[in-house]
């Protein structure tokens, strides 16, 4: 009885015990519980040396996480450090919600990569860091191409050479050839930029995809999906359906960052033991898509300076050279990415398309410019609509992009 007197009074001196330390709140997009391990021991060695800070991980779900900080933010419960898509640090700039890290960038001993910290740049001023990149390569069942009196030269490496594959393939097989989004959260604006026509004019004032060649190229697109050479999802269905419809053998090719060989590889093995990869498709400008995550100091932290140092922890080459190995995405910083594991090959498809897309990923850029607009969301839709309605018929490609052009144009005109 003494005895569970003392183990008693121990717990609750336990339970009282004050935690002084400077708690940062550390929000990650979906990388919990794959990635787990990683995030405790980078936790654990960051307190080690900061006996003074508590870093407080929370993983949130990818396509909730924009409500969630909002939702967070009003409640003035919103983190310190937050991992945004580069995608949306626009809309947060545009609230005054991002700090400015252009300060403790200047001596933080490493470098990112110019094209990487562009994304994370408005008005010369870094908003955030730029984290883990993904660049585009295409992936490709090797089985329903032989199956299609097809091998790997006949990937397509231009835009031009894929609608020509597209039908070419289906005239063959009866079975379409590809999934990628052109409706519901199209990529047709990667494909406008890529062949040089811009979606918007320089100052961003104006819309400037509804041009003869911007209408010409998407009513391309338009007129293969009218003649059944492309399913209706890649019409209605969000852009996280691409992978499902590769590893479920619906489509012989897809175009999208290596990241996802992973998924193909745990939920469809057969249809992964016959995959390869082969470059970005580009247009006649050869350029090709970058994709970044990044993070974000809050305006709101409480804790600002030990915000900023944790997230530099974060990015530093070492940290992300050690999650790039557990991954097939790719450092920000040019210190990490020209470690020889980016350049060697062990023979296996994820190494390979690791070294393809590194060699790559250096002159890798923003494509769909309207991402650095504050209402990209509202823009995004309305050119979604437009080759929405394009495909069923309802009206012409050329009538569908001028009427989102102008309501573009209304947007886009509000801050002059």
């Amino acid at each position: 009885m003494k005895r569970f007197a003392v183990i008693l009074l121990l717990a609750l001196s336990s339970c009282g015990r004050h935690d002084d330390r400077i708690p940062i709140e550390f929000w990650t997009l979906q990388l919990s519980p794959a990635f787990d391990g990683y995030f405790r021991g980078l936790i654990n060695e960051y307190e080690s040396s900061h006996p003074g800070v508590r870093i407080v991980w929370v993983d949130v779900p990818y396509d909730a996480a924009v409500q969630k900080l909002l939702s967070a933010a009003v409640a003035g419960t919103a983190p310190d450090v937050v991992n945004l898509s580069a995608d949306f640090l626009a809309k947060f700039h545009g609230m005054g919600a991002l700090a400015d890290l252009s300060g403790p960038l200047r001596t933080c001993g490493y470098t990112f990569l110019p094209n990487a910290l562009a994304l994370c740049t408005y008005d010369s001023t870094v908003v955030a860091l730029p984290w883990y990149l993904n660049s585009y390569v295409a992936i490709y069942n090797k089985v329903l191409f032989r199956a299609a009196g097809m091998d790997s030269s006949d990937v397509p490496s231009s835009f031009e050479g894929l609608l020509r594959f597209v039908k070419e393939y289906k005239d063959r097989t009866g079975r379409f050839a590809l999934y990628w989004n052109i409706g519901k959260d199209s990529y047709l604006p990667m494909m406008l930029e890529s062949e040089g026509v811009p979606m918007v004019n320089a100052e961003m004032t104006e819309a400037a995809f509804a041009s003869p060649r911007g209408i010409e190229l998407v009513d391309r697109w338009v007129q293969l999906y009218r003649n059944g050479y492309f399913a209706r999802e890649m019409v209605n269905k969000p852009g996280s359906t691409i992978v499902e419809a590769y590893q479920s053998g619906q489509a012989a090719l897809i175009f999208t960052g290596p990241v996802f060989l992973k998924r193909i590889e745990t939920n469809a093995p057969g249809i992964f033991a016959h995959t390869d990869v082969a470059p970005a498709i580009t247009g006649t400008s050869g350029r090709h898509d970058l994709a970044a995550m990044a993070l974000s100091v809050l305006t709101t932290s409480r804790h600002p300076a030990e915000a900023a140092e944790f997230a530099f922890f974060v990015t530093s080459p070492a940290n992300q050279l050690a999650f790039s190995r557990l991954t097939t995405t790719f450092p920000s910083v040019t210190e990490a990415l020209r470690d020889t594991f980016f350049r060697s090959s062990d023979g296996t498809l994820t190494q390979e398309a690791r070294r393809l897309g590194a060699a790559q990923l250096p002159s890798a850029t923003r494509l769909r410019t309207y991402l650095d607009h504050p209402e990209f969301d509202a823009l995004r839709d309305a050119f979604d609509e437009a080759v929405q309605q394009a495909c069923l018929g309802t009206v012409s490609t050329r009538e569908a992009l001028e009427h989102a052009a102008a309501v573009w144009n209304g947007i886009l005109g509000k801050g002059r």
